[in-house]
């Protein structure tokens, strides 16, 4: 009987151990608080003592009638990383003959090819007519 008559000690409360969520690797948050949505402002005025309820975040003044499409994906090469092929023929200073627009069966003389593919073409203006041009490759 002296063993009732004892108070068992007190010992140090231990922790329980967190219960654990479905996903690995992820830490254990305990659930917020649920934010209010609205919130009491009171009504201005001699006669108005009464409160009113204001939304705290508005909602969207706009929404969509249809849901965006996925962009699909473009595989193929930009136009300005093509690689400008150019005939072995045609060199700086060449004749070349116009195939096509209003200098059509001219006689002009190549310049350069530029950046885009194009080749920078003249007459030249006090011979022919013919001012500095861009003509496609496939134009002369």
């Amino acid at each position: 009987m002296s063993d009732v008559s004892k108070k068992p000690e007190e010992e140090a409360p231990q922790e329980q151990p967190k219960p654990r969520t479905g996903r690995k690797g992820k830490k254990f948050r305990d659930k917020k608080t649920k934010k209010p949505l609205f919130k009491k402002k009171p009504i201005g005025g001699e006669k108005n003592g009464g409160f009113r309820m204001v939304r705290i975040r508005k909602l969207p003044r706009y929404y969509p009638t249809e849901s965006r499409r996925k962009r699909i994906k473009n595989y193929r090469k930009a136009f300005c990383k093509h690689k400008r092929r150019l005939r072995p023929s045609i060199t700086p200073g060449t004749v070349l003959i116009l195939l096509a627009g209003k200098y059509r069966g001219k006689r002009v003389v190549f310049l350069k090819q530029l950046k885009s593919g194009l080749l920078l073409v003249t007459g030249p203006y006090v011979l022919n007519k013919v001012p500095f041009r861009q003509i496609g490759r496939a134009h002369v």
